[in-house]
């Protein structure tokens, strides 16, 4: 496992060049995505990939509201108005829904009805996650862990809510990651 001080160098637009299966999403708003050439041009290079199966992603739909969105995007943009945090979940949601309409078959959405407790990137078989605060700077700034497992495998598991009996610590770690997106959508390899 590698740690990192913000989302720079994990370069997350040549994880998304590089994939070759499968990318999930897991960090609630991506209006950064939409003003980075770099993330659209990793994601279009991926989706248009025959081989690439498909894109998950959880995304915070302005027109949902559950009993605690209102306290979690205080936490996910610190210090940042509240209509400037509308504005930018309609944005990213804009955004998301014109790529689900470019690769139908390919791009699925997920409406976050759960809390979601940390941001998490998979593409393939790399899992990177960082955390959410009530500080300023926000979570691309914050530490970022990357790790390697198995991915395929780790969704398995999550049929049956739990890693195998003979799970090594990082493959349950893993797992918690993978589980976490797990109970967000219904996916499963």
């Amino acid at each position: 496992m590698n740690l990192f001080a913000g989302t720079d160098e994990l370069n997350i637009p040549d994880l998304f060049s590089s994939a070759s299966r499968r990318i999930i999403l897991n960090g609630a708003v991506y209006g950064p995505f939409v003003k980075s050439m770099r993330h659209m041009a990793g994601l279009n290079t991926a989706l248009a990939r025959s081989e690439f199966r498909r894109l998950d992603i959880i995304d915070v739909d302005p027109k949902l509201d559950f009993s605690w969105k209102k306290s979690f995007l205080e936490a996910l943009r610190f210090g940042i108005s509240h209509q400037a945090v509308e504005d930018e979940i309609k944005t990213s949601h804009s955004f998301l829904t014109s790529l689900a309409d470019k690769y139908p078959s390919k791009v699925r959405l997920h409406p976050a009805r759960k809390l979601l407790c940390l941001p998490i990137v998979v593409v393939d078989d790399i899992i990177c996650f960082g955390q959410y605060a009530h500080a300023e700077p926000h979570a691309p700034a914050g530490f970022w862990g990357m790790v390697e497992a198995d991915v395929e495998k780790l969704l398995e598991w999550t049929k049956s809510g739990h890693p195998s009996s003979s799970a090594t610590k990082k493959e349950i770690a893993a797992f918690r990651l993978i589980n976490e997106c797990a109970h967000l959508i219904n996916i499963h390899a």
